[in-house]
């Protein structure tokens, strides 16, 4: 039976992609493309239940700094090969790391994570062009950062926009992350309610300020798949060839 969301029992956000409608009226296939929060925390029995799924890539997103404090399970594994495609520093000082408790902290957590959404189909478009060759090839792959919410996200809704899924759907997947992923206790001393929503919420707008800094760089998505990710007419077409039913 095909399932959205896989159980496991040290992630909560580990999603197949499979099943989703294209415009052209063809079906994203299950078990071939699956997103997640950080799989430093798979127990022994998880990395059975992932290895049964066929995976053979984990695409990790993280920055250098989250993959050392906490190393993918599947390092070393003879099944999984880990890509570390994540940038080896940050961008800019993390908010959390750099969080003090204000009456403007809410206002600061958005403007921080929009301005990330805004760079990251740019800054990540190297990670994106490796993880859709991976898929190409017909590799089982799953992608994913810490949370499985934000540079995750934003790479499985460039993969699925090129896969013909419409917006409106992939929207959808992205904000599945406020049903499913439980924080993990990520939160800092004195966040108030809306700081901890603006940082560890799926929200529609952080997603649009991503698609929507690339409409006003590169015109269209297509544009941007193609001038930016390189993802030609041969290359979209082996794309959807492997993961489309």
């Amino acid at each position: 039976m095909n399932v959205r969301r896989i159980e496991l029992t040290g992630l909560s956000n580990f999603r197949d992609l499979g099943g989703y409608q294209t415009s052209a009226g063809q079906t994203v296939s299950w078990g071939r493309f699956f997103r997640s929060d950080t799989l430093a925390l798979l127990t022994d029995q998880d990395m059975e239940t992932v290895c049964a799924l066929g995976i053979n890539a984990a695409v990790d997103l993280r920055y250098g700094d989250e993959r050392a404090d906490e190393p993918s399970r599947f390092l070393g594994h003879d099944q999984v090969e880990v890509l570390a495609l994540g940038l080896d520093e940050r961008p800019s000082v993390s908010f959390l790391d750099s969080f003090e408790p204000s009456d403007i902290s809410a206002e600061m957590a958005r403007t921080y994570l929009m301005e990330n959404y805004q760079n990251y189909p740019f800054l990540y478009a190297k990670a994106y062009a490796t993880l859709i060759q991976r898929l190409s090839a017909g590799d089982r792959v799953i992608v994913h950062c810490t949370a499985g919410k934000d540079r995750a996200g934003t790479a499985v809704a460039m993969v699925l926009t090129a896969l013909g899924v419409p917006r409106d759907t992939v929207f959808e997947d992205y904000l599945l992350t406020n049903q499913y992923w439980d924080r993990g206790g990520r939160e800092r001393p004195g966040m108030d309610p809306e700081t901890v929503a603006q940082i560890f919420s799926a929200r529609e707008e952080y997603l649009n300020a991503a698609f929507s800094a690339i409409e006003d760089r590169c015109g269209t998505v297509e544009t941007y798949l193609k001038d930016v990710v390189g993802l030609d007419q041969t290359a979209l077409a082996a794309l959807r060839t492997a993961c489309l039913d």
